[in-house]
């Protein structure tokens, strides 16, 4: 089990301020967040290349906080791979086994299932200057568990890799993970990424953990404005708390029952995913916690299997919506046609608002303009 506890860094100007979170036997903890937020300086910090300032890393009970690097026992997968050119597939597999003065009987069997679970088995005697990306990726994959590591440090591995590609060896990281029991900690700043391979997730923003938690708990329910906006979170509206679960917000026509209002002061942001917000026909029967709004589909846009719309409530709110295509058949939406949208009370919530980036109203979105 992975424990950090308090954690504090200096990397030059930079600093990561206190962070703690677990990751236990098995489990994949994802780090999320924006260039700069401290990422890689938490990675490195637990690594051992880093100096901590203050806080303990723990790994199984054992305080690893300032052991050297080697003694560690972690697997390491850098952003870049860090594959030695000069040396053959099967040598920089065999590198870290050897590092720590393994004997070959101790590394070789599991070195073996790994190469056979990989499919790199024909690559062996060949230089890494002659590999695809793809296959430069399973060699690095593979010689950052070749040692059995007790820990898996994962720093956005698969960023540079198409879509297709990086699906694949995601799938591939599930099924090693499952086989090895293996513990991961994961720095990546794509959000599929994270929620496809963690179980939990921990939020930094400009050095300052945000947020901890169940992957799908942080998602439905991000607990402050930044960690809203990194997550893609486009509703969000000013509001006033004037009671529990009740708040005002004229962008959506008044007072509305929510859920999650009892956050710190009066003034917070009403918030609402965009798969959230339900279409309904002007002559829907009322439904139990539903706050209903009508006005004009602004755009449109058919990404397939999913919908992307913008909706201008006559309250002059603008709401992203997220549906499926078949929604659009059936309601016939179009842009510039008048429509009717519901908000559940269990889907509302309310989040702490950040005074340097509170939003303005009314909103400044330009009429048709989607962000994807």
């Amino acid at each position: 089990m992975l424990e950090i506890d308090r954690l504090a860094a200096q990397a030059g100007d930079f600093r990561l301020g206190e962070v703690s979170l677990t990751a236990g036997a098995g489990e994949c903890h994802a780090v999320l967040g924006p260039s700069g937020s401290g990422k890689s300086t938490l990675l490195a910090a637990v690594l051992g290349t880093l100096p901590v300032a203050s806080g303990r890393v723990r790994l199984a009970g054992e305080d690893i906080t300032r052991l050297p690097m080697e003694q560690r026992h972690l697997g390491y997968l850098p952003q870049h791979l860090g594959l030695f050119p000069h040396l053959s597939v099967l040598d920089n597999l065999r590198y870290s086994a050897r590092a720590r003065h393994l004997p070959e009987r101790e590394y070789r069997p599991l070195l073996d299932r790994l190469v056979e679970i990989t499919g790199i088995g024909t690559l062996l005697q060949r230089r890494i200057a002659n590999l695809s990306g793809g296959e430069r990726q399973r060699v690095a994959l593979v010689r950052a568990l070749a040692a059995n590591p007790r820990l898996v440090l994962l720093d956005e591995p698969f960023t540079a890799l198409n879509e297709s590609l990086r699906r694949e060896l995601w799938w591939l990281m599930k099924d090693l993970q499952r086989e090895r029991g293996l513990t991961v900690l994961l720095v990546t700043h794509d959000l599929s990424e994270a929620y496809f391979l963690a179980d939990h997730i921990t939020v930094l923003i400009d050095g300052r953990q945000e947020q901890s938690g169940d992957k799908s708990t942080v998602y439905r329910r991000p607990a402050s404005e930044p960690v809203a906006r990194f997550l893609g979170l486009k509703n969000l509206y000013p509001a006033h708390r004037v009671g529990a679960g009740i708040v005002d917000c004229p962008a959506l026509g008044g007072r509305l029952v929510v859920t999650g209002a009892d956050v710190s002061g009066d003034e917070t942001l009403l918030a609402i995913r965009a798969e959230h917000v339900a279409l309904r026909q002007a002559d829907d029967p009322p439904r139990d916690g539903e706050t209903r709004l009508t006005g004009r589909f602004e755009a449109v846009l058919d990404l397939g299997e999913a919908a992307l719309l913008h909706f201008r409530a006559d309250s002059g709110a603008l709401l992203e919506i997220r549906c499926g295509s078949r929604v659009l058949r059936k309601y016939d939406l179009q842009a510039g046609k008048p429509g009717t949208v519901g908000l559940p009370a269990s889907d509302l919530f309310a989040i702490r608002r950040r005074g340097a980036s509170e939003l303005s109203w009314p909103p400044t979105a330009q009429a048709g303009a989607l962000t994807l």
